[in-house]
């Protein structure tokens, strides 16, 4: 809106005639009014955004089609390529023949690959009070055979099962050890029965083989129904024991484990020397181990 001032008139009383003055004209001009903007509610949101994971599992799905197709492919190419060469098929038919053994029961292939050959373990003899091993002893037995470990707390013998379910052990006697000398004593079980001895030559030194089929109980405790073993003299003073036997309630293949048996008594290594005059078998009772 526009306001306008007219002249004022102003009588002067003095001069008594009207007095007019003279002001400039002013302008006021009425501020701008602003539109009220009314918002609206938008009526089409935005789109929310794709799941990156279901997109990923996606892609995946349709790449292992891909692979599936191009494998199926694949094939029918090669057996397409197959067809066209018919030479490409023929092998040539190769029969094997009979596997030869070596010694201690190593097996040589004869066959066009060659084979890991069946290498027996070798071990050594402990000393029964210290467990400290015995220079100039060893054994090998077949890998199949788990390692010989000590029978009790004192390690008076070690032992281990055979293939066909025999108990095999070896063990030190006489001077610093648990087990006694076998020399001058009877060979028998823990109660006193003897057992057949027979005197042989092995390795170059003299041993006594004893064997027996009976109930009996060794040093260890152990019922047995079968048993056969060596006492072979090394020095002086210490013997050395080697024998396998049946435990009692447990179904074992004596005959085969005694094949095994003669084999692991054939990888001995002994200490040098002729021992031949210092066996012998006497009186009281010398049990064997276990």
């Amino acid at each position: 809106m526009i306001r306008m001032d007219i002249q004022s008139s102003q009588y002067n009383t003095a001069s008594g005639s009207e007095e007019k003055r003279n002001e400039p004209l002013t302008y006021e001009e009425t501020p701008p009014i602003e539109p009220i903007l009314h918002t609206e509610p938008d009526l089409y949101p935005p789109p929310k955004p794709r799941n990156s994971f279901a997109s990923i599992i996606t892609a995946l799905i349709v790449l292992a089609l891909l692979g599936a197709v191009v494998f199926w492919l694949s094939g029918y190419y090669k057996q397409f390529t197959n067809a066209l060469l018919p030479s490409r098929n023929q092998q040539q038919n190769i029969s094997p023949t009979p596997s030869p053994k070596s010694s201690a029961g190593s097996v040589v292939s004869t066959t066009g690959e060659q084979t890991r050959p069946n290498i027996w373990n070798q071990y050594p003899v402990l000393n029964g009070k210290t467990r400290v091993v015995y220079d100039g002893i060893t054994f090998k037995l077949p890998p199949e055979v788990f390692p010989p470990i000590c029978d009790g707390s004192t390690c008076r013998s070690q032992g281990t099962y055979l293939p066909g379910g025999t108990r095999f052990t070896v063990a030190l006697r006489g001077e610093g050890q648990v087990l006694p000398d076998y020399r001058n004593r009877i060979i028998s079980d823990l109660k006193g029965i003897p057992f057949p001895l027979k005197d042989t030559l092995l390795l170059g030194k003299t041993a006594t083989e004893f064997s027996g089929v009976f109930v009996g109980t060794t040093v260890g405790g152990y019922i047995f129904s079968q048993m056969r073993g060596y006492m072979i003299p090394i020095t002086d003073t210490i013997a050395f024991e080697i024998n396998h036997f049946a435990p009692s309630g447990i179904v074992a293949d004596f005959a085969k484990d005694d094949v095994v048996f003669d084999q692991i008594v054939q990888t001995l290594v002994l200490p040098p020397g002729n021992m031949m005059d210092k066996g012998g078998v006497g009186s009281p009772s010398a049990t064997p181990t276990k």
